[in-house]
This record gives C-alpha cells, structure tokens and sequence, in this order.
C-alpha cells in the first residue's frame, strides 16, 4: 500500500477515526523523541501557577 493509498483511505473514514489516528500518529511521534518524557516530567512537577492554564483558557486554545 503506498503512502498515498493511505491519505486516500484516511480522507474516507469517519472524522472520530481521523482524530483517533491523528492522536495514535502523534503518541509515535513523541516515543521517538526522548525530550518528550523529560518535558512531560517538568511539566507535571510545575508547582507555579503562574504556568498553569484554567480549564477555559485550555478550550480557548484547543478551539478549532
């Protein structure tokens, strides 16, 4: 199957399947990058809230 036997088949599915392999594609793009987990860990290990986000201002980013 060639890469754009792929990109045709994807365009044909369901949105919720193109999410759910847009998610899968990017978990394999941060397994292959090992400043991933350092970064997660920084991230968790945040103790200023001068960095987090409130639940609003995450949906206002995430907007379509």
């Amino acid at each position: 199957m060639s890469l754009e036997d792929v990109k045709t088949a994807i365009a044909v599915m369901p949105q919720a399947h193109q999410d759910q392999l847009a998610a899968y594609l990017v978990h394999l793009r941060h397994q292959r990058d090992p400043r991933i987990p350092a970064e997660i860990r920084a991230r968790i290990e945040d103790t200023d809230p001068a960095n987090w986000l409130s639940l609003d201002e995450l949906r206002e980013r995430w907007k379509d």
